[in-house]
């Protein structure tokens, strides 16, 4: 089937709409009309998904809230890299630190399957999840990788006082989460929630998409394992009260 000229820049547009991380669909602009092309029009839907995998990205879902949310086949121009954090300056250590901290606030806001489904609001904080963080490097899979990254984690320091300012400094575990949460800003996978504290953060359905796609990872699934036992744990307690 030929597929009109118009429609074809029009699911580019789409496209460029979805790699934008600031641009938010409403009922009356034009990333919202186009949205709602691509969620009810099977013909659109089918020339949206080819012009992104042309483009090396692969379209995981589209909520209203949010978007359509792209993520990058291995080797495309798109693909946003941990360590792009800090301008690629990060030391060994600094990798792995950031690498438990993406998997930590995974498993920490999602620690079911029935959460990837749902769109609820997910509000976290920085010094819960590096609680969470410490509490779960435990249960990581026996691979040096991840003992590695669970040695280094243990052995940095939870928090470290900046000089005359507010917020952990440069060289803790606190800092760590707060510059990987700054990283999902600028992807579009958080915003921050200053009114609820200068620590916390919303997720977004972007970094909800991103999650599911990555479920079933060992690591990931450990961590989950750790976070749905303590989130049950409150309600058992009262059930048996």
């Amino acid at each position: 089937m030929t597929v009109p000229m118009e429609d074809v820049w029009a699911a580019a547009e789409l496209v460029a709409f979805g790699l934008r991380s600031g641009a938010r669909p409403t009922d009356g602009n034009a990333y919202g009309l186009l949205l709602e092309r691509y969620r009810t029009s099977t013909a659109f839907r089918d020339a949206v998904d080819t012009v992104a995998g042309g483009l090396g990205l692969v379209v995981l879902g589209a909520p209203p809230r949010s978007g359509l949310v792209l993520t990058t086949q291995p080797g495309s121009v798109f693909a946003v890299r941990m360590a792009d954090l800090r301008g690629g300056n990060l030391s060994a250590d600094d990798k792995l630190i950031a690498g438990l901290v993406v998997l930590g606030i995974a498993a920490y806001a999602f620690p079911h399957d029935a959460d990837l489904d749902a769109a609820a609001v997910k509000i976290v904080e920085v010094a819960a999840i590096d609680r969470f963080i410490r509490d779960a490097v435990d249960r990581l899979p026996e691979e040096d990788a991840y003992r590695r990254a669970a040695d280094v984690y243990r052995r940095t320091a939870a928090f470290k006082p900046k000089d005359r300012q507010p917020g952990p400094a440069r060289g803790c575990t606190q800092f760590a989460v707060l510059e990987v949460l700054g990283w999902l800003v600028a992807s579009g996978a958080a915003r921050q929630m200053p009114q609820m504290g200068p620590a916390s953060y919303q997720l977004t359905d972007r970094f909800r998409l991103l999650v599911a796609d990555m479920a079933g990872g060992e690591a990931l699934e450990s961590m989950r394992a750790v976070r749905a036992v303590r989130a049950e744990a409150p309600a058992a307690a009262t059930e048996g009260a």
